[in-house]
């Protein structure tokens, strides 16, 4: 799209694709609690959490240029560091009625479900750093660097099935810890910067492909622990928390990325994108650690 219609129109081809998935969505049955009626929506939480998460986006995509320790950085991380206390504190003043229900937290195994796949999925910055090296490092083409990732997109939807297996034979813990270290693997392939150009665009397509398998491996098993350790009556509002972990970890994930490379980019394009893929690879590393902390070691079957 971006080489042969310009990069404004990815925007469109988006907006037209989330218009299909609600046309798709039509008809939906749609099941609700007995105690949904009983509250309204929580508008203070709400709007805590988004002046929160929009001041730390600020502090990360933008203090570099201001400065880390400049006033307006200072204030932009102390007005999220308020806001996202008054959100935990409104939250679980509420309980129930609250946005979040932090209740759902006291569960060990829902817990690693939603923040190994908050961090695995920050992991996503990967995608954009090495797009940036392909075409500014090796100068490929939008459509070349695009093409690179084809081996991520087939192996991804292929071992959802297999990560399904996996969760029927060993239970969620070793894929939800397998599948990370996958992932890292494959971005710390991306992250040999130093590569000639033919050697670097066969390890980034192979790369990619180790990307996929570890997602893969990893999202059925994590979707299932989520929904399986939630109360009956609040899977929806469990699984809903669930998926935006994973919005909020790559929304987050793209931002510290983008920072850490422009911070490391005084050292040449080549450090700063290795920089900040070890970063992506950490991530991956610590959903490994989180799944291997709080998942129980017996298996399902």
């Amino acid at each position: 799209i971006a080489t042969g219609l310009g990069w404004r129109w990815i925007f469109v081809f988006s907006i037209a694709v989330a218009l299909a998935a609600l046309f798709l969505l039509r008809g939906t049955p749609e099941s609700r609690s007995a105690s949904a009626q009983q509250h309204k929506l929580d508008i203070s939480g709400l709007l805590s959490l988004i002046l929160a998460l929009v001041l730390l986006n600020l502090f990360i995509s933008k203090g570099h240029g201001w400065g880390w320790t400049s006033t307006t950085s200072l204030a932009m991380l102390a007005g999220a560091l308020a806001s996202g206390l008054f959100f935990i504190r409104s939250g679980q003043r509420k309980g129930d009625a609250a946005l979040i229900d932090f209740a759902l937290f006291r569960n060990r195994a829902y817990s690693a479900a939603v923040l190994s796949n908050f961090m695995l999925n920050g992991a996503i910055g990967t995608m954009m750093i090495a797009s940036i090296w392909l075409q500014q490092g090796h100068h490929l083409s939008p459509l070349e660097s695009g093409m690179m990732t084809l081996g991520y997109l087939v192996t991804v939807l292929a071992m959802i099935r297999v990560g399904e297996k996996l969760l029927q034979s060993y239970g969620a813990r070793l894929p939800m810890m397998s599948g990370p270290v996958f992932t890292a693997v494959g971005i710390l392939l991306i992250s040999c910067t130093f590569l000639d150009k033919s050697t670097y665009i066969v390890t980034v397509f192979f790369s990619n492909v180790l990307f996929g398998f570890g997602l893969g491996c990893y999202a059925t098993p994590s979707t299932d622990t989520a929904v399986v350790n939630a109360p009956e009556n609040k899977v929806g509002v469990a699984s809903g928390i669930y998926k935006m972990g994973s919005s909020l970890g790559g929304a987050m994930g793209i931002a510290v990325t983008a920072s850490l490379f422009a911070l490391f980019l005084p050292l040449g394009m080549a450090s700063a994108a290795q920089y900040a893929l070890w970063f992506n690879a950490a991530l991956c590393l610590g959903s490994m650690a989180v799944s291997a902390l709080l998942l129980p070691r017996t298996g399902q079957s």
